[in-house]
This record gives structure tokens, C-alpha cells and sequence, in this order.
């Protein structure tokens, strides 16, 4: 994102979640002017459940940073009962009025502060790009309190961007992260299952499918 774009948007370090508001507070439920809206849900994820099909029958759900929702909607397609939750009260909004008929929880929640009542609640979380849109510095807040949602024997599946590059505040948003998420998230007691890698021409990085089991 280039420094014009950062400058309207208000990104700070100190304020790391209040440009997500800005941002869809303009937008519309075509997801106009939101870069990471497939209005679909994410490839990787999506040939991954494609995969892994009626994983969800009598299991709940979490999706993380939920945006325009679409990743939550495969989910419950999937048998899920699911929860998606986004900072921004706007993507919210536009998440309800996308999907009228879904039986989808979307909330409207800090990952930041964590979410205390969800503690270990969930049999599978979904993660997609949340982490790396949000300051270095928060790096290990972060990957705590997704951990904290895996319940007993749960699942996280993880679709991140990664680099080789020292992760520092002006090289983003976003601000991808480096292979050693793997070890941070196993260290908070979840277990690496599956992984996939595939190279970026044109972003030169990496973009990771990771499975944790708790």
C-alpha cells in the first residue's frame, strides 16, 4: 500500500484497527474499493474445503477478520454452525445485508482485546490474512488469542503471505509474515497437521495453507 493510500486511510501504529472502519465505512456490498474482497471465498480455502467436504456436520465455526463474509457462508454450506466476526461495525453491516437468509453469527469484535467467552469454544477457526493486516508489534497478541479459540482436539487452518524480510511497520500494510508463525502458534499448544507453499512471481513471496490441531 503506498504512503497516499496509508495518509487517507489514517493507518498508525498506535491506532492499528481503526482504518478497517474508514475503509468499509466507503464501501458497498460489491466490495468496491476493499483490496482483499474475492466476493468469493478464498481460492486456497476454497480448493481446501473443496477438499474436505461436510467437515462441519454437528461442529461450530470461527472465522477471523470475516470482511464481506464469503469465507463464513462456505463454512455453513460446509454443515458448520458458525460465528464471524470483523472490528469494523460497517463490514458487519454489509455482511447482513449480503446474506439475509444465512443463519451465520456475524459480530462485531476486537481480535485485539480478545474475546474471553470464546476461550477454547470453537472445533475449527478459520484464519485468512487478519494477522498480516495488523502491525508487526502485535504479532504475538495476535496469534495468542486465535490460539486461545481452538477447542480440544479443534482445528486452525491458516492462509497467510510470507517473506523473507525482518517484519517492520513501514514495509505495510500488509505486513506479511515470516515462517516463523509456525513455531509461534505451536508454542501456545496447537500442533502443525498439514502444509502447502506456493511461490508469488509476482508479489516474490510465499503464500502458506497451514492445519493446526490442538
Amino acid at each position: 500500500m503506498d504512503e497516499q493510500m496509508r495518509k487517507k486511510l489514517g493507518i498508525e501504529e498506535t491506532k492499528p484497527v481503526d482504518w478497517f472502519e474508514t475503509l468499509y465505512s466507503e464501501s458497498n456490498e460489491q466490495g468496491e474499493g476493499v483490496p482483499w474482497a474475492n466476493m468469493a471465498p478464498h481460492p486456497v480455502f476454497q480448493t481446501w474445503i473443496n477438499l474436505n467436504s461436510n467437515i462441519g456436520i454437528g461442529k461450530t465455526a470461527l472465522v477471523i477478520g470475516c470482511g464481506m463474509g464469503d469465507d463464513a457462508i462456505e463454512l455453513e454450506k460446509n454443515g458448520f454452525e458458525v460465528t464471524a466476526f470483523d472490528v469494523s461495525h460497517s463490514a458487519i453491516e454489509l455482511c447482513k445485508k449480503r446474506f439475509l437468509h444465512s443463519k451465520v453469527s456475524f459480530i462485531q469484535a476486537d481480535l485485539l482485546k480478545g474475546i474471553h467467552e470464546w476461550n477454547q469454544k470453537f472445533d475449527f477457526v478459520l484464519e485468512i490474512f487478519t494477522i498480516q493486516a495488523l502491525p508487526p508489534k502485535y504479532e504475538d497478541t495476535l496469534i495468542k488469542n486465535i490460539a486461545d479459540f481452538v477447542a480440544p482436539d479443534g482445528q486452525l487452518l491458516m492462509v497467510t503471505e510470507v517473506q523473507k524480510e525482518k517484519r517492520t511497520f513501514k514495509k505495510g500494510p500488509p505486513w506479511l509474515l515470516n515462517k516463523s508463525y509456525k513455531k509461534a502458534f505451536e508454542s501456545h499448544g496447537l500442533k502443525l497437521i498439514e502444509h502447502s507453499s506456493s511461490y508469488e512471481p509476482q508479489m516474490g513471496d510465499e503464500l502458506h495453507l497451514s492445519l493446526f490441531r490442538s
